[in-house]
């Protein structure tokens, strides 16, 4: 089911990007050929323009032409005159050929067609002008002069009226490029609304996703710090219940020999000297077991943490690392958290321990100050030590001990900082919030008033 949705997602975003490129090709595509067929029309239209404007100049210069040679009595310039009106002739068919090459609508060719008859009709009279003698010229100038006045308007009238179709063809065909414009334009917003539509389902998606995926990394983290803790907690009674079995039953059985031997030595103290000496050596062993015992059972569980409480356990946990690793230790301890429930005292003591045994194993400290107090509502603790420190780089892997005592405070709701440099000792300070009363009458310690055989509790204690 999960990949499943994953792959709709890929698929999803797939066709957002296609849509997207899609749009952006069409726009590109639109824009490019409404320029060109913008840049062919305005074109078009120009060397329309220019055309029938060379037909008009060339009507007037044929009659300024005639006007010219009627008004001319040399006949030796007929030959310049007919060779003008050839030129004139030649322009004007070329300028109706540009119109011809322009692809116009048929009534635009009509107009054209019209123009052009008009215009042969026009030329006609020219011709035979050019032939006439100047006694023809003087007697039927005036006369010709004012017919090609009247063909002349007639003319411009015909090529006003081409110049309007066209003008009024071009005018339609922009507003046909202005309604595709249009049209195109809302074609792209609806393309462009579900785009945002389909990247908003898809961003909502994504977001769903991470938030599930999130919430189930968190019950997967509570739940993987659930099971640390019942493992810790399954781990302190199985010190508990080991440090119980070797106080009471090893210690039990080594405390009745040891008194067997004292018996036996009492029965043979002058006549068989050899044989005190041997039961004074054993008496010794026994001596040396009970200590040794006693030792591991404190280090597994100290059994003072039940009976007496944590600042005694402390006490003890202090001078025995001040004893065996030349430590001098200095403690400020608040009485009040004796009165933590069994899970705060195990958590205070398990960290205490395991960093002494840091500072034993890696500080090459001389002093180290420990610091537990309880006020406002809050547990701090601190211990310090003038030691050689460490460099905190977020890349190095932390060991057991410190992740350990991270995990002890945080399953407490805490928080622990490990300040460091080398050659400045290091500090670790943790604190958590205080219980309230009932959740310390709640927390009760069932091994609290079992009554035990200490018959080595002044010496541990001294």
């Amino acid at each position: 089911m999960r990949a499943r949705r994953s792959i709709l997602l890929a698929a999803a975003l797939a066709a957002l990007l296609l849509v997207i490129g899609m749009s952006a090709f069409a726009i590109w595509w639109t824009a490019r050929n409404s320029q060109d067929r913008i840049a062919r029309l305005q074109n078009a239209h120009m060397r329309a323009g220019v055309a029938l404007s060379a037909i008009r100049a060339n009507v007037y210069l044929n009659a300024i032409l005639t006007r010219d040679y009627l008004l001319d009595s040399d006949t030796s310039h007929a030959k310049q005159y007919i060779d003008q009106f050839d030129r004139i002739q030649a322009n004007t068919e070329e300028s109706f050929n540009t119109l011809a090459s322009l692809g116009l609508d048929s009534e635009q060719n009509t107009a054209l067609i019209r123009l052009r008859k008009e215009l042969a009709a026009y030329w006609d009279p020219t011709e035979v002008v050019l032939d006439w003698s100047p006694e023809e010229k003087r007697a039927q100038r005036a006369e010709m002069l004012r017919q090609r006045v009247r063909r002349r308007q007639e003319i411009f009238a015909l090529a006003d009226e081409a110049e309007r179709l066209m003008t009024v063809n071009f005018n339609k065909e922009q507003q046909r490029i202005t309604t595709e414009g249009r049209e195109f334009n809302v074609s792209l917003a609806w393309t462009t609304g579900f785009a945002l539509l389909l990247g908003f389902a898809i961003a909502g998606s994504t977001l769903a996703r991470m938030l599930a995926l999130e919430r189930q990394s968190q019950t997967a983290e509570s739940e993987l710090r659930q099971l640390s803790g019942q493992l810790r907690t399954a781990q302190e009674d199985e010190r508990r219940s080991l440090s119980r079995e070797l106080h009471d039953q090893v210690g039990q059985m080594l405390t009745g020999l040891r008194m067997e031997l004292a018996g036996i030595a009492r029965m043979a103290e002058d006549p068989a000297e050899p044989v005190a000496a041997r039961i004074e050596r054993a008496k010794g062993t026994v001596e040396q077991t009970l200590r040794i015992v006693r030792n591991i059972a404190m280090l597994l569980r100290p059994s003072m943490l039940d009976d007496l409480g944590l600042v005694p356990a402390l006490a003890w946990l202090m001078k025995e690392f001040e004893r065996s690793h030349d430590l001098t230790i200095l403690s400020e301890i608040d009485p009040a958290v004796d009165s933590l429930p069994d899970t705060y005292r195990t958590c205070i003591f398990r960290i205490v321990q395991e960093a002494l045994t840091n500072v034993a194993r890696h500080a090459e400290a001389r002093e180290v100050h420990v610091s537990l107090g309880a006020a406002d509502g809050w547990v701090v603790g601190t211990v310090s030590d003038n030691g050689c420190g460490f460099e905190k780089i977020s890349q190095t892997p932390r060991g057991l001990g410190l992740l350990g005592m991270e995990e002890r405070v945080r399953e407490l709701g805490g928080s622990i900082q490990i300040d460091s440099s080398p050659g400045s000792g290091t500090r670790i300070e943790f604190r958590f919030r205080r219980p309230k009363p009932a959740e310390v009458m709640d927390d009760q310690n069932p091994d609290c008033g079992r009554s035990r055989d200490r018959t080595d509790r002044i010496e541990t204690t001294a």
